[in-house]
């Protein structure tokens, strides 16, 4: 599980994260505006998902309670994206 969340951040880090940060200048094609906003959600939706399931797991006392705590705000994280996505889905028609 830990190898499988550490390749995740990794990929993020070595593909996504350079790629935006490179081509700052440039503006984003609004469907692809949406479309990035959907994928955000996915990964924050996913995140928040592990998190909530992983505080079940945990052994020390506090734990569960930041694993539930985080995952709880990551829920609200990856709504707020899906909103905007909505938003952006009905500028786009």
């Amino acid at each position: 599980m830990v190898d499988a969340v550490e390749e995740a951040r990794r990929q993020l880090r070595e593909n996504a994260l350079p790629t935006s940060k490179e081509g700052w200048r440039a503006r984003v094609p609004p469907a692809e505006e949406r479309v990035m906003l959907g994928a955000l959600a996915d990964l924050v939706e996913v995140t928040a998902e592990l998190a909530t399931a992983l505080s079940d797991r945990m052994t020390t006392i506090e734990s569960p309670h930041f694993y539930k705590g985080a995952g709880s705000r990551l829920g609200d994280q990856a709504r707020y994206l899906r909103e905007a996505e909505q938003k952006v889905a009905r500028r786009l028609g």
